[in-house]
């Protein structure tokens, strides 16, 4: 047992340690690649615009991150240039700044850069880096770069606008110009229509909700679009230029964001190891005590479920379960109850092994009985001593006769139980219409004269409908239970046969009713146990004891019941209950 303690605690606390770190290992990296999908998402969409707030995250406080002895231009890229402005507007950080920019900026000159995104030649993007604590202060970090396509339309429109339109003397120049960048002009008027255009690409067709996207997702485009509306002649001029900045973006921001999310996963891990050896003890514990249930039932022993020391362990004084055995409440239900069928199982197995005791003595009774009439009878047969007449020899042929065909019967009865148990699968079943089938078979009983002392009436189903049988099994059925309204039965007692629709149960309903000696309820309790009337076969009403067994087994095979109800000296009615459509 200790063993078995210690390969349980090591097992389980292993599995569970090992799904916890997969589950850690899952959440990590699902957000560490939704984080990186979205934010390359971002960066894709508007290159420079996320490198400037990259830039400010990774930089923070200018001051701070200058006296941690880095340098901004570390994290910089080429051919850009940054200016960082605190609240009062004055710089207190550049890096790569061209001359002529201003060192101190005011609410208007911030204005005007944010309607433009331009200061002077220079295209610029800024972000706002907001203080994590209001003892902090806000920072404007600006980032500054060189656009052709912004250089091209300002020197285009100073140059060569004459009233909204490039004029003659002006057009080669422009499309040489446009042709050596691979760029594209259209000038339209007021209305939409083109007037010009100058450049190798054909006309670009743009939607009203794409001008917006550009704006915020330039750089999901090839190509970048400038605009210049000329308020004199109200003429529009597109330039289209080939997006250089689309490219890939080195994120540095998750470098930082790797480290942070091991550290994570590491403590999570620990706080998980820790919780996996508490919860396997806390949980193992109970299966120790369900074990050696388990032992003393494989020994057999169903009535002591719990000794007197796991009782005192799992359960309170009050009789109820101590907390850390209440997640286990179903659990010891169940072995209760397990316990309480095996018991109850127990017993049935020795009450059916005295019952199979008796079924054998009685088919031991039921052959010998047969077999030693024949047997007297064969020896004095053979006794050339004794001078037979044919009368005397007559009757001991009609004595073997009748013992050989009750024994044929009691085979073929004991075959078909144990056929129909075990070859159910292999039935066949075909629709037949209840009426027809039932007068057929019952044409029999009427023309048989062993029933002219029994009147058999027939009532039919209104309107006639049609059921699926085993015809073979489905005949022998009704006849085992016409037979035992026969041979139980005194001359002049009615049998009465009448198939009913039951609308509730939405089924059909065979009704087989006699008004003879009926049954007391011990005899209707046994009545469908395999030999339990057959024990004499000198009585006509005893058979082979084997007719209603085979009876439930043919209505349980076409998906039907056998009901009986019977009162001493009332007669009785046998109900066979049929699906009107099987499955």
């Amino acid at each position: 047992m200790k063993k078995l303690r210690s390969r349980l605690f090591f097992h389980f606390s292993i599995q569970f340690g090992f799904i916890s770190l997969l589950m850690i290992v899952v959440v990590v990296l699902s957000l560490f690649i939704g984080l990186f999908y979205f934010a390359k998402e971002d960066r894709e969409a508007d290159y420079y615009q996320a490198q400037i707030e990259e830039i400010a995250i990774e930089v923070g406080d200018p001051y701070t991150y200058r006296e941690s002895n880095r340098n901004i231009s570390d994290v910089l890229p080429a051919d850009v240039w940054l200016q960082i402005i605190d609240k009062e507007g004055n710089v207190i950080e550049s890096e790569n700044v061209p001359e002529g920019l201003r060192e101190s900026y005011s609410s208007i000159d911030i204005l005007q850069m944010k309607e433009k995104e331009q200061l002077g030649e220079y295209t610029v993007k800024y972000t706002l880096e907001e203080p994590m604590y209001d003892s902090e202060e806000p920072y404007l970090f600006i980032l500054g770069y060189q656009e052709l396509g912004t250089i091209l339309m300002n020197e285009l429109a100073e140059n060569v606008n004459i009233n909204g339109k490039v004029p003659e003397s002006e057009q080669a120049a422009v499309e040489e110009r446009l042709n050596q960048i691979g760029g594209t002009l259209s000038v339209y008027d007021e209305t939409g229509d083109l007037l010009q255009q100058f450049g190798e690409e054909e006309q670009i067709e743009t939607s009203p909700l794409e001008i917006i996207r550009r704006d915020v997702s330039p750089d999901h485009y090839a190509e970048n679009q400038n605009t210049f509306l000329d308020r004199d002649s109200g003429h529009s001029w597109i330039l289209s230029t080939p997006n250089e900045s689309k490219q890939e973006i080195p994120l540095t921001m998750f470098q930082d964001m790797r480290l942070v999310l091991a550290c994570l996963a590491g403590v999570l891990l620990l706080v998980t190891l820790f919780i996996t050896f508490w919860k396997s003890f806390h949980y193992g514990s109970p299966f120790f005590i369900l074990i050696n249930w388990l032992n003393r039932m494989g020994n057999g022993n169903y009535k002591e479920v719990l000794t007197a020391q796991e009782k005192k362990k799992v359960y309170r004084k009050n009789g109820k379960l101590k907390r850390r055995y209440k997640l286990y409440k179903e659990v010891f239900q169940a072995f209760d109850e397990m316990a309480e069928k095996l018991d109850a199982s127990q017993k049935e197995r020795e009450q059916l092994e005295k019952s199979r005791e008796e079924w054998v003595t009685g088919i031991s009774h039921d052959l010998r009985t047969p077999l030693t009439t024949m047997e007297g009878y064969g020896r004095l047969l053979g006794n050339r001593e004794y001078d037979w007449s044919k009368q005397e020899l007559q009757e001991i042929g009609d004595t073997i006769t009748e013992k050989s065909d009750y024994m044929v019967d009691l085979i073929e009865d004991f075959t078909l139980s144990f056929r129909l148990k075990n070859d159910a699968n292999s039935l066949t079943f075909n629709a037949v219409n209840i009426n027809e089938y039932m007068e057929q078979i019952l044409d029999k009983f009427q023309k048989d004269v062993t029933f002219k002392d029994y009147p058999v009436a027939y009532e039919p189903v209104h309107p006639d409908r049609k059921i699926e049988v085993n015809e073979r099994l489905f005949e022998r059925m009704i006849d085992n239970l016409m037979y035992n309204a026969w041979k139980h039965n005194p001359p002049e007692t009615a049998v009465k046969v009448e198939v009913a629709h039951s609308e509730e149960e939405k089924a059909l309903e065979i009704r087989i009713t006699d008004n003879g000696m009926g049954m007391d309820e011990e005899t209707q309790k046994h009545l469908f146990t395999r030999y339990y009337r057959g024990t004499n076969t000198e009585e006509r009403n005893e058979g082979t004891g084997l007719g209603m067994s085979i009876a439930l087994q043919i209505a349980k095979l076409h998906q039907g019941a056998i009901s009986v109800q019977s009162e001493k000296g009332l007669g009785t009615t046998v109900a066979v209950v049929l699906p009107d459509d099987r499955d």
